[in-house]
C-alpha cells in the first residue's frame, strides 16, 4: 500500500472543515453586504382599478448600513423596481451612531426622492437616538414625507387610496394609537382602500381587528439568524423561532408584510439573512359573476 494514501485521507478530512468555514464566512459576508429583492403580488377585489400594477418598494431598518459608496448599489436596485412610491418603515438611524449616520440618511432619502415619492415612519431607534427632530427636519428638506400618526391620499387615474403612518410606541405616551387613527380614516373615508406603515411587527397580536388592507413594517430583522425551513431564530423579545419574523402573513382580508430589513443593531451578526428590499405590486382581483342556475 502506498504511503501517500494516509496523507490523502488526512488532507480530505482537513478539506471538509475548511470548506465549511469558507462557506460560513461567505454567508456572513453576504448577510452583511449582499442585497436581495423580495417581490410580492398582493391581490384585492377592493383595490381601485386605477391602481392595478401599482408598485411599492419598502426599505426598513437601515441602522446606518451602506451598500456601495453613497448607497449606490441600494439606489440602483430600488430604481430597477420602477416603484410608484417608496416607503421607509423605521430605524434608519441607530441609537448609538445616529449623529454620524444622519447626513447619509438625508442623502439617501434625497436620492430615493428622484426615483419616486418617499414616505417615512419612525422606529424605536430613531426615537432612542434623541435625534428624531433633526431627522424629521432633514427628511422635510429633501421632500420625503414623514407620516406622524396621519394619512395622505395617493391619487391615480381619478381614484385614490389611503397611505397612513403611525409613530413607533417609543414616542410620547399621549400619542394617538394606531386603532384611533384607523377609526378616523374609516369614518372620514368609508370604504377606502388603505395601507398602513408602522415599524413594529406585532400587529396581528396587538391589533388583530385593525380595519386596513395592508400593513407594512420591519423591526424583526428577519430573526437575525435564519435557518432553512425554520425561519428566524431570535425574536425581538429574545424568543426562539418567533412567529412574525419576516414575509407575508394574512388575517382574513388583511395582509401583513414584515421586511427583514437592511442592517442590524445587535452584536449577533445576520446569518443566512441577506439584507432585503421588498417590492410589492398591487393587483385587482376580478370578481366573476356566480354561475347561472
Amino acid at each position: 500500500m502506498s504511503s501517500s494514501a494516509p496523507k490523502k485521507k488526512k488532507r480530505r478530512r482537513l478539506l471538509i472543515p475548511a470548506a465549511l468555514l469558507l462557506a460560513c464566512a461567505a454567508s456572513l459576508a453576504y448577510s452583511r453586504w449582499g442585497l436581495s429583492v423580495t417581490r410580492l403580488e398582493l391581490s384585492f377585489s377592493r383595490l381601485p382599478e386605477s391602481f392595478e400594477g401599482f408598485r411599492i418598494v419598502q426599505l426598513s431598518d437601515l441602522h446606518g448600513s451602506e451598500f456601495g459608496e453613497g448607497n449606490s448599489r441600494l439606489l440602483e436596485a430600488v430604481a430597477r423596481e420602477k416603484p410608484d412610491v417608496i416607503v421607509l418603515t423605521g430605524d434608519f438611524l441607530d441609537r448609538d451612531r445616529a449623529a454620524e449616520e444622519l447626513p447619509e440618511v438625508r442623502r439617501l432619502a434625497q436620492a430615493l426622492g428622484f426615483i419616486a415619492p418617499v414616505y417615512f415612519v419612525s422606529g424605536n431607534h430613531d426615537w432612542d437616538s434623541g435625534l428624531l427632530p433633526e431627522l424629521a427636519e432633514a427628511l422635510d428638506e429633501v421632500g420625503a414625507r414623514y407620516l406622524r400618526n396621519e394619512y395622505v391620499l395617493i391619487e391615480r387615474g381619478g381614484e385614490s387610496l389611503v397611505l397612513a403612518g403611525v409613530e413607533d410606541p417609543n414616542g410620547w405616551a399621549e400619542m394617538m394609537r394606531p386603532d384611533e387613527l384607523v377609526d378616523i380614516i374609516n369614518e372620514s373615508l368609508p370604504g377606502a382602500f388603505s395601507i398602513l406603515l408602522g415599524h413594529r411587527n406585532d400587529w396581528f397580536e396587538k391589533y388583530p381587528d385593525l380595519e386596513v388592507d395592508i400593513i407594512l413594517c420591519g423591526h424583526s430583522h428577519g430573526g437575525i439568524v435564519r435557518l432553512p425551513l425554520l425561519g428566524g431564530l431570535v425574536g425581538n423579545s429574545l424568543e426562539i423561532f418567533p412567529e412574525y419574523d419576516a414575509g407575508l402573513f394574512e388575517n382574513g382580508e388583511r395582509r401583513l408584510v414584515i421586511s427583514r430589513g437592511l442592517g442590524n443593531s445587535v452584536p449577533l451578526p445576520r446569518f443566512l439573512n441577506t439584507p432585503e428590499i421588498v417590492s410589492i405590486t398591487l393587483k385587482k382581483t376580478v370578481m366573476l359573476p356566480p354561475p347561472s342556475a
